[in-house]
């Protein structure tokens, strides 16, 4: 017995020894996983400590990451906090130890705590970039994040005697010019710069410039290019900022340009904001401008007549009616969150913009191009609900029918609003193997909106797909839905991998039942530590009038949670754990409007 296991050891011996010779022969000596690195606008960082993960997040010192995106900021060793303000004014205020930071005003919750070493701040990287508005990718195969500026969009103005080009950014661009001929164009190349601009081509034929395009020209680094195809040659002045860049455009002595040359410092007809640019949440909203319009139109040409909102019991109809049959492409687009409809073949004579009120915030109708024409409309959400696109009269009248629109507040029932935390640009907290809070708190807020409907309670969403929502608006948008109840769904973080469990916080007194009916019902449910009922001073919870609870459903920097977190049925307890936790307190409580 003892001589055959001794033959076994040895067998097993001898194929650890091929199997380690056949790992050394595929990867050459001393090969160790890349460092992580950061780059900011094209320019690799030396940092000191280096870059480092905790729980899944880049961590890296304050002092040596804001200079190459033009922001400023200190870290105060004495109180323990320090302040960075972005090119844009953007504010971000980080304190160690403590996994709330300020942006704007607002809290926001951070993935893992800064922390410091050798008396210098660490911060989780993303998040900071994220906060200023930058452009932040994560390369895997050379471990390096690569941070740039964002253009947000172009403005177009008659300027004394030619032309201005404002550029606006999130942060500081390099700019190349050169003009190339046949064909006649000026082209700017926008280095260390990823474009946000969703137009991709505006004709203007003023001053000599027949059409302006806009594209990705390259990364690594980024490169945003803008094409001024010319009618007459242009000279250029360039006057780089920190973040905008202006560019004057005044045709050459003697040159012959298209068209004649408007007064002065008069509004030069664009697109519509929509056409140009989707703006950062974080940044002002563009002021409207006209509409872009041919210089004629003639009296047969094919139009859009009106757009008008029809308001009915539990919907609203946005109606585009057109002097013939109409075709139209449909898309939704993030940031903010918005249908557009491009009505190709037809002019709208007259910009329109129609505040509405309830799930849509504005509809907005304008020339989206010219040659050919095309039309755009666009309904804004304030909270995503059902929507259809119908066509109707033959064609002629293009409709969208938006349901679950409250004709007054409910009279004795209860509204349960449900918030599912982060979303868009902003992920949440990563899970020790990838997974992100946002993507596993809308699919549990989906499933306890359906749970609670399946018991007849009336339930409404702040978000219902991957889209930014700025936390100072979602107990506004709960309230206008009418809620009676909120809940805000998340997934917890800490630098602490054994931690796990699932909680339930509240603030004010009228949350505590709530909280604790809730959090009854996930302990003796989902199967994982019951941590109880905490309070805490979050945004939504101090902003809401109604009872407002936020449940975190477990730790993602634990992978015994993560895990769970990952399978659908897990997910699905949980909702259903929460579902009936709220149905236990509205048939408690009556429900009292704010």
């Amino acid at each position: 017995m003892a001589r055959r296991t001794s033959r076994r050891a040895a067998r097993s011996r001898a194929v650890l020894c091929l199997i380690g010779l056949f790992v050394l022969a595929g990867f050459p000596a001393g090969a160790q996983p890349a460092a992580p690195a950061v780059v900011v606008n094209g320019q690799p960082l030396q940092l000191d400590p280096p870059p480092a993960f905790r729980g899944g997040v880049l961590l890296a010192p304050l002092q040596g990451l804001l200079e190459p995106y033009a922001a400023t900021g200190g870290w105060d060793p004495l109180t323990r906090t320090a302040q960075v303000v972005g090119p844009r004014g953007s504010r971000v205020v980080f304190r160690a130890g403590d996994r709330v930071a300020v942006v704007d005003g607002q809290t926001r919750l951070l993935p893992v705590p800064p922390e410091v070493a050798a008396g210098k701040l660490l911060v989780p990287v993303e998040f900071l970039f994220r906060a200023l508005g930058a452009w932040v990718k994560w390369e895997e195969v050379s471990s390096t994040l690569h941070v740039a500026s964002q253009i947000l969009r172009l403005v177009l103005d008659r300027a004394p005697g030619g032309l201005r080009v404002q550029v606006e950014a999130t942060g500081p661009v390099q700019v190349r010019t050169a003009q190339l001929s046949q064909p006649d164009r000026l082209v700017v190349d926008l280095v260390n710069a990823a474009s946000r601009i969703e137009t991709r081509e505006v004709t203007l034929g003023e001053f000599g410039v027949r059409r302006v395009r806009v594209a990705q020209f390259q990364v690594k680094p980024y490169v945003t290019r803008v094409v001024l195809d010319l009618d007459a040659p242009v000279d250029v002045e360039v006057a780089p900022s920190a973040s905008d860049v202006v560019l004057w455009l005044r045709p050459r002595p003697g040159a012959v340009a298209s068209g004649p040359s408007p007064p002065a410092a008069t509004p030069m007809p664009t697109s519509s904001p929509e056409a140009v640019a989707t703006p950062s949440p974080s940044a002002s909203p563009p002021a409207p401008s006209p509409a872009l319009a041919p210089s004629s139109v003639s009296p047969d040409a094919p139009k859009i007549l009106e757009v008008t909102v029809e308001r009915q019991v539990g919907r609203l109809r946005v109606v585009v009616q057109g002097d013939r049959p109409l075709h139209y492409h449909a898309r939704e687009l993030p940031d903010p969150d918005r249908l557009v409809l491009d009505i190709p073949g037809v002019f709208v004579p007259v910009k329109q913009e129609l505040a509405v009120g309830g799930p849509v915030e504005v509809v907005r109708a304008a020339q989206f191009q010219t040659d050919p024409d095309v039309a755009r409309v666009v309904v804004q959400w304030q909270m995503r609900t059902r929507y259809e696109v119908v066509l109707e009269d033959g064609g002629s009248r293009l409709v969208v029918v938006v349901d679950d629109v409250p004709s007054q507040p409910p009279r004795g029932g209860h509204v349960v609003a449900i918030d599912p935390g982060h979303g868009g640009k902003d992920p949440g907290a990563i899970g020790a193997t990838g997974l992100v809070e946002k993507d596993v708190v809308l699919d549990v807020g989906l499933r306890l909106r359906d749970a609670l409907r399946r018991q007849g309670v009336r339930a409404v969403m702040t978000r219902e797909s991957d889209v930014f929502v700025d936390l100072a608006d979602r107990v506004p948008i709960a309230l206008r839905a009418g809620a009676t109840v909120f809940v805000s769904v998340h997934a917890n973080a800490t630098t602490r991998g054994v931690i796990r469990g699932v909680e339930t916080y509240y603030l004010k007194p009228d949350s505590v039942l709530l909280a604790t009916l809730i959090q009854e019902e996930l302990g003796r449910s989902v199967g994982i530590p019951d941590r109880g009922i905490r309070t805490a001073n979050f945004k939504v919870l101090r902003d809401s009038p109604i009872p407002a609870v936020l449940v975190e459903v477990g730790y993602l920097t634990n992978l015994e949670d993560e895990a769970l977190l990952r399978t659908p049925a897990f997910r699905q307890r949980v909702a259903e754990a929460i579902g009936r936790g709220v149905v236990r307190f509205i048939s408690q409580v009556p429900a009292l409007q704010p």
